[in-house]
């Protein structure tokens, strides 16, 4: 094959396989399914637990509940040397893609949290209790760039193709409302909004597979993270209003 037909086949190639890339990455990340920790560090507060919160309820209808893959651009440069193919795609997180029910692992999370930094004792809702808590989120939301690319590399009468994949850090994005009502008065409201960036440290491997799989991992890692950090904003906010409402 001349030079000239391998351009054209590469370019060709290209083009038609554009339009399916989306479709190819997310049937293999579909295959991984990861479980989602919580980093149990924070310090240990030795205060009076005499005042319980009720757990009321945590809705969630907006983290979505698969995976997605979108195409954010396709870039092709043919010259006579070289050329060169780069495929960035847009993935978004999703429950399909974690072993545990978000919702459920922010509430059992939030209850461990308590245990360790919390000044009060949070019970069941339908307890006797001085306070109910209801949590609601207006977003929840993982977002990262997987890239592929490929490199021809043209010598006289034969050509040599490099292939690589790039996975790039995870982008969280959580916002909720946080409602302590006493005898069905409100007591304490407010938002809270975590925009967190997560690092993924393999962002590149000779093994797309293993590399699919850590990328996967990095934004289960990055949704945790991200969790753990707002949890830990709304108990120290809770444990200064039990404390307020003690020297009343």
């Amino acid at each position: 094959m001349t030079i000239k037909k391998a351009i054209y086949v590469v370019v060709i190639s290209a083009i038609l396989t554009s339009c399916s890339e989306s479709k190819m990455l997310l049937k293999t990340l579909k295959k991984y399914q990861v479980p989602i920790e919580y980093l149990h560090d924070s310090k240990i507060e030795n205060c009076n637990e005499d005042i319980k919160i009720a757990f009321g309820s945590v809705i969630n209808e907006v983290f979505d509940s698969v995976m997605s893959v979108s195409k954010i651009n396709h870039k092709v440069l043919p010259f006579l040397v070289y050329n060169y193919e780069e495929m960035n795609l847009g993935v978004k997180f999703g429950q399909s893609a974690i072993e545990q029910n978000y919702s459920d692992f922010f509430k059992k999370s939030f209850a461990d949290e308590t245990q360790r930094s919390g000044c009060f004792d949070l019970i069941a809702y339908n307890q006797a209790s001085n306070f109910v808590m209801d949590i609601s989120f207006d977003t929840c939301s993982v977002t990262s760039k997987y890239q592929r690319n490929s490199t021809v590399i043209f010598l006289f009468l034969a050509y040599t193709m490099y292939f690589q994949e790039i996975g790039f850090p995870a982008q969280t994005t959580l916002g909720l409302n946080v409602k302590l009502t006493k005898d069905n008065n409100v007591v304490f409201e407010k938002h809270y909004s975590i925009n967190k960036t997560q690092s993924f440290l393999n962002n590149s491997s000779n093994n797309s597979a293993k590399l699919r799989q850590d990328f996967v991992v990095n934004m289960a890692e990055a949704l945790s993270n991200s969790t753990k950090e707002c949890i830990e904003q709304i108990i120290t906010d809770i444990n200064q209003i039990i404390a307020e409402s003690k020297r009343e």
